[in-house]
């Protein structure tokens, strides 16, 4: 979870903010049973001040959890978890949102034919958002600073409280 002293801004209004997120790259998602918590964290279009690039981070609490198959086998094995790390990647395609009842949501997250998507039934949901600055130090290697705090940080993990390397 978010630590006190990350450098994150929440959001006011994460489940509108979920709508912005079309065409954004998704950088890693992670389903826990135990908790029963979901943790998206995507590229984010509504840029803070000074931010060449921002990451938004959304945190799902009391959550029913569904992989939505695609139909390319290799993508079958991300199921709880997917992490983007290196070029390329995948970006969401569509958001669906929906109340189904007192205090419960359902988001639909697809991010294409060969992949698939996600489904989460959830009853909370908070959000977070990091601006970033990037400086190029070679042909194709950039290194990625917090806009307001200046800490480098690592641009496949922005959130790393959150969702980090495997170890």
């Amino acid at each position: 979870m978010i630590h006190e002293g990350d450098p994150v801004e929440p959001m006011r209004d994460p489940r509108a903010a979920l709508n912005h997120i079309m065409e954004a790259l998704v950088f890693s998602y992670r389903y826990d049973l135990e908790e029963r918590t979901f943790v998206l964290v995507t590229e984010f279009p509504l840029k803070s001040p000074g931010s060449v690039r921002e990451f938004a981070a959304f945190v799902f609490a009391t959550v029913d959890f569904e992989r939505l198959a695609g139909d390319l086998a290799p993508y079958q094995r991300f199921h709880e978890a997917y992490s983007g790390v290196g070029p390329g990647g995948m970006v969401v395609q569509d958001v669906q949102q929906r109340d189904i009842g007192p205090d419960r949501h359902r988001l639909e997250l697809w991010f294409g034919d060969n992949f698939g998507g996600v489904a989460v039934v959830y009853g909370q949901l908070r959000g977070f958002t990091r601006g970033s600055t990037a400086e190029q130090v070679g042909p194709r290697q950039w290194v990625y600073r917090d806009s307001r705090t200046k800490e480098r940080f690592d641009l496949d993990f922005p959130f790393p409280s959150l969702v980090g390397p495997a170890t």
